[in-house]
């Protein structure tokens, strides 16, 4: 009977070369790179006894040689099974389910079973047999050793409805590799028993595992030759599941946020690779990582070997790097994690990674190794917890908003209003509105709530009929990044309309830095005010501000910041003298924040101030009490 192998020649020749390749790409120190590439290799000696395996069963051959080739081939198939179900369980971080005695035994029972039958089937003949002419017989228990391949490979299928964690890929890769198998398997044996097809299936899956689970290039950073932040939650999660001690050296480029305005991506990168260059001359061959553009994280076996490490960085990594003729500063701090001692999980851990990348102030000490125990991950798990609550507000509409009034000099009374952003956390306390709004713009939910705060001040304004009421404008505070949509001042023109309020009530207000960031920012104020909208330069005065640029910025209005208002009452400067002339003489107006007493308001009208805005007038007040102080100050009956 003829039998066709092409397939099994095929499957050996195209695994020989992926395991050449795979041999020689770089790849994660963690069982699972080890396991595979045993699993590649014993793949391609499978599919080749499997060839002579199909010469050997269907060509008459001396008995002798047809005993080794089959002995050869189901020893192998079986180490071959046994080595995917570790590769597999280590795919779910549970290796230690065999660790026990007990487990270890019941472990190896079916493989020394299958080599029990194996080693008596020249006596017993249960397996199979070769008549005088050469010719090979199957025997009743051949399919014994199949079987046996089939429960190492189900054993993670099973073991996989055990764990709490798993990932939606790696689960859908442990269903389908023993169904794909198993399937081969008993169409080879039933319907095709003349295609050797079952090792070629065999090898297709064994390379789909290493295109979509074990590639190198997935976990690879171009710019460094380092693994990236994808291979270090891998390996960092299987030394935890393991038990294993390990310490983290995590290495942060202070202040690289602002250096990504200041230098061309080019040049940082550039300087990128030469760190990790050096990393690998000083401290050799160890465990490197590029987790983000900005942070390098090193595993070393001990805290000892960790201190040695970030010594010997802090006396050789340069200070100034020069690119292009170009001299850029950097600055490092450095974090220390004990992976067993000071957390209790992976989440854990990169919540403290997280938090070492930040760019918080005061948050990283040039030169210092921070260790970054329990308590150092609480700001990072409060962090965490305000953007799960922006998120909410965003989903359920639920953002509160307060009004503060706003005190016109020239008229006498309150004149418009500042809409403020409230939130709140779990125990109906109050969030500190810069500390949501800044989560806010970087998870990218500003865009989104600064609509739903723009919306709910047109509705105030609409139901309540405030600009019958003495208020000339609505005040609302605008994000830069939420500038830096191109469609915002688009949704705004849009949303007023729908409630017939004329963009001219509307009064938007931006911080400096923000307008002179970005170009993009720029534009979209030009298009409100050429809306009819009115611009206000805010928190003037707070470090950043520079005079010359209130020429510049397309603004109506400058609010001097409440920090050099109450400096400039108590004499400390006198710097209003020149500045409130200057910004009237520009054609701009003037808003003062926090006025608190009598004394800073007669300092603006001898300074002849135009809006004044603070504690002294009223606090921030929820719609109600705000609509029933507007009524009061403003005179309005009912």
């Amino acid at each position: 009977m003829e039998v066709q192998i092409h397939y099994e020649l095929a499957a050996m020749t195209f695994m020989m070369v992926a395991t050449l390749v795979f041999f020689k790409q770089r790849h994660l120190r963690v069982y699972r790179s080890s396991l595979f590439f045993w699993l590649m290799l014993l793949g391609v000696v499978t599919a080749v006894c499997d060839v002579f395996c199909g010469i050997v069963m269907y060509h008459p051959v001396p008995v002798l040689l047809g005993y080794i080739v089959q002995t050869v081939f189901l020893v192998v198939s079986m180490i071959y099974s046994v080595t995917y179900s570790l590769y597999a369980m280590e795919l779910l971080h549970r290796l230690d389910y065999i660790g026990g005695t007990k487990r270890k035994v019941l472990w190896c029972v079916p493989f020394a079973v299958g080599v029990i039958a194996i080693a008596v089937m020249p006596f017993t003949g249960m397996l199979y047999s070769f008549d005088p002419q050469g010719v090979f017989h199957r025997g009743n228990w051949y399919y014994l050793i199949e079987s046996i391949c089939i429960i190492y490979i189900l054993i993670p299928l099973v073991l996989m409805q055990r764990v709490s964690f798993v990932s939606r890929r790696i689960k859908k890769w442990i269903i389908a590799i023993p169904v794909a198998v198993v399937t081969a398997k008993v169409l080879q044996y039933t319907l095709f028993p003349n295609f050797l097809f079952a090792y070629a299936v065999n090898s297709v899956v064994v390379f789909c595992c290493y295109l979509f689970l074990q590639n190198s290039d997935y976990y690879m950073d171009e710019v460094t030759g380092f693994f990236k932040m994808h291979g270090f939650e891998e390996t960092v999660r299987e030394k935890m599941a393991y038990k294993e001690e390990c310490s983290v050296l995590i290495i942060r480029i202070i202040n690289y946020n602002a250096m990504t305005e200041m230098y061309e991506d080019s040049k940082l990168t550039a300087i990128q690779a030469a760190m990790a260059e050096l990393m690998q001359k000083e401290c050799g061959d160890k465990d490197y990582y590029h987790i983000a553009a900005s942070t390098f994280a090193i595993l070393l076996p001990n805290e000892k070997e960790t201190r040695e490490v970030h010594q010997r960085f802090v006396d050789v990594m340069p200070k100034i790097w020069t690119i292009d003729g170009e001299e850029i500063v950097h600055e490092y701090c450095f974090y220390e994690v004990n992976i067993l001692d000071d957390c209790d999980s992976v989440d854990e851990l990169l919540q403290r990674v997280a938090y070492a990348r930040s760019d918080h102030q005061g948050h990283h000490k040039a030169g210092e190794l921070i260790p970054l125990t329990h308590d150092a991950v609480k700001p990072a798990e409060e962090k965490q917890m305000v953007a799960e609550l922006v998120e909410q507000a965003v989903i359920d509409n639920s953002i509160e908003i307060y009004f503060q009034p706003i005190y016109s000099l020239e008229k006498g009374r309150v004149t418009s209003l500042e809409v403020l952003s409230r939130l709140k956390d779990k125990d109906k306390k109050f969030i500190n509105p810069e500390f949501f709004i800044h989560v806010a713009e970087e998870n990218r939910d500003i865009i989104a709530l600064g609509e739903q705060i723009y919306r709910k001040a047109c509705i105030f304004a609409t139901q309540n009929h405030i600009f019958e009421m003495g208020i000339d404008d609505i005040n609302i505070n605008l994000s830069p990044v939420q500038c830096c949509y191109e469609e915002l001042a688009q949704d705004l023109i849009r949303i007023a309309g729908e409630y017939d309020i004329p963009m001219s009530r509307m009064h938007l207000e931006i911080t400096e830095s923000g307008i002179m960031d970005k170009e993009e920012i720029r534009e979209t104020l030009e298009t409100l005010r050429s809306s009819g909208a009115k611009i206000a330069l805010d928190d003037f005065g707070t470090g950043y501000s520079n005079v010359s640029s209130i020429v510049s910025l397309p603004v109506d209005f400058v609010k001097i910041d409440k920090s050099l208002v109450w400096s400039y009452g108590r004499g400390e400067n006198k710097y209003l003298d020149q500045l409130v002339p200057m910004i009237h003489a520009e054609g701009k107006r003037i808003i003062s924040e926090g006025i608190e007493t009598q004394e800073h308001i007669d300092i603006f009208k001898r300074l002849k101030g135009d809006f004044l805005q603070g504690y002294f007038y009223s606090k921030p007040l929820p719609e109600r009490e705000f609509l029933q102080y507007l009524r009061e100050t403003n005179g309005i009956s009912g």
